[in-house]
């Protein structure tokens, strides 16, 4: 749908390109340089209409696999796939996504096309999808994936493997919380709070200390510059110390936790970390206790790694997660983490049963955080622009001090300015075609 939305459009404009060469007189140049971009316009119309109209249809069950994308069509028994992989791919770039292949048996011929072959472990496969594109549910899916492929199925990416049916007791994935709308909210809160401190960090320490460094710069050049020294030491602490303050809480909304035996593991990006909850150090913090987590209860060992409840309203985590965490606790030999299992107990007493919004609720999630990220630009473009305008009202009074603060402070904060906007408009594009390619996908 978004493709034709974009290729029709296109089409029109390539058309009314071409009817130009017959009705409007111009230069053989103009003729061709009308004519060329008529044909680029064109390509770029067929290209959007032809993924717009292809199929997209991937089935599974006891007998086999029905694949139809695009044009390739293809049904496999079960007899003819050796394995059923899922593992991480880099997508633009950057980006890591779990992805599904189907590895066939030994002399089984599955004729892919470009666009889909790959290779795992060197052997032929065939890639059907990404599993952040199809609207699907990762913890179902994973479940009858398994009880359809047995041992065929072959789970690489961590947070996805234990997903599969145990047989220990003790091996969970504790979600993210809060979960859908609820974390959209949760992120929109965190962020207007960021934004407030940003404000505050700007009004009464930026712009003291530039003013301060210009106004003593006129008095005597060496004191302006001990004083942009310390302003410059003294912004960088403000920053550090206020502006980040819930930082950490806008990461731990998004991070999954997993119970793995005796550790708690969580991933974050490319690193994985792992806390011993056997180690005597667990400790359940009420809320305030630590600054910049709102009105959540915490998990700390002892530094915090996970929200037992939402900062945003202090509902607290789903009682049979809570229940998950104190069942390990429960265990430790240290008295401290026993204490901390019937902490976790008594809050998951009071406990709402359910979620009172479903993840579905917040499809468009990553497109929101990812628009509201790209709008730092403008803030910090005050800040940027700010040292520049001391520095060249410096440049009227001093000798070097101006030039120093616009060649040392002025030109390496635009250039990164400039950088931090590229990768927030390249981010915002990717979660808008990202959303994009998830519509047409929910529509075929």
């Amino acid at each position: 749908m978004i493709a034709a939305v974009f290729g029709v459009p296109m089409a029109g404009f390539s058309g009314y390109l071409v009817s130009l060469q017959f009705t409007v007189r111009a230069s053989v140049s103009g003729r061709l340089c009308a004519g060329l971009i008529s044909l680029i316009g064109l390509i770029g119309a067929v290209s959007f209409l032809s993924y717009a109209l292809q199929r997209f249809q991937v089935g599974v069950d006891r007998d086999g696999w029905m694949v139809r994308i695009g044009r390739y069509r293809r049904d496999l028994r079960w007899a003819e796939i050796s394995a059923v992989v899922i593992e991480n791919r880099e997508r633009g770039g950057r980006r890591v996504v779990p992805s599904l292949y189907l590895v066939p048996a030994p002399r089984v011929s599955l004729d892919v096309p470009s666009g889909l072959r790959a290779t795992v472990d060197g052997r032929p496969a065939v890639r059907l999808f990404d599993l952040d594109e199809p609207k699907i549910e990762d913890r179902q899916f994973v479940r009858d994936l398994a009880g359809l492929a047995g041992d065929r199925l072959e789970v690489r990416v961590h947070r996805l493997h234990v997903m599969l049916p145990s047989e220990d007791a003790r091996q969970r994935l504790i979600p993210a919380f809060p979960p859908g709308a609820e974390g959209v909210r949760t992120q929109r809160w965190l962020n207007r709070r960021r934004f407030l401190l940003f404000v505050g960090w700007y009004l009464f320490a930026v712009v003291p200390a530039l003013l301060l460094t210009g106004f003593t710069a006129r008095l005597h050049e060496l004191l302006g510059a001990a004083v942009a020294v310390l302003g410059l030491l003294a912004v960088v602490a403000a920053y550090a110390q206020f502006v980040t303050l819930f930082s950490d809480a806008a990461g731990l909304v998004d991070i999954e936790v997993e119970i793995a035996g005796t550790e708690l593991v969580r991933v974050v990006g490319d690193r994985t970390f792992r806390d011993d909850m056997h180690g005597g150090t667990v400790v359940v913090l009420p809320p305030g206790a630590k600054r910049g987590y709102g009105r959540a209860w915490l998990l700390g060992v002892p530094h915090v790694v996970a929200l037992l409840g939402d900062p945003r309203t202090g509902r607290l985590r789903h009682h049979d997660d809570l229940r998950a965490l104190s069942a390990v606790l429960r265990e430790s030999p240290h008295e401290t983490d026993r204490a901390a299992a019937r902490d976790i107990d008594s809050l998951a007493l009071q406990s709402q049963v359910g979620d009172s919004t479903e993840p579905e609720g917040a499809e468009n999630a990553r497109l929101w955080i990812s628009l509201t990220k790209a709008g730092r630009i403008l803030p910090w473009a005050v800040v940027v622009g700010s040292v520049l305008l001391t520095g060249g009202w410096m440049l009227e009074s001093t000798h070097y001090l101006g030039d120093a603060v616009l060649l040392i402070c002025g030109v390496p904060l635009a250039a990164m300015w400039a950088l931090y906007t590229l990768y927030r408009i390249l981010e915002l594009l990717g979660a808008a075609w990202q959303a994009a390619w998830q519509a047409v996908r929910k529509n075929h």
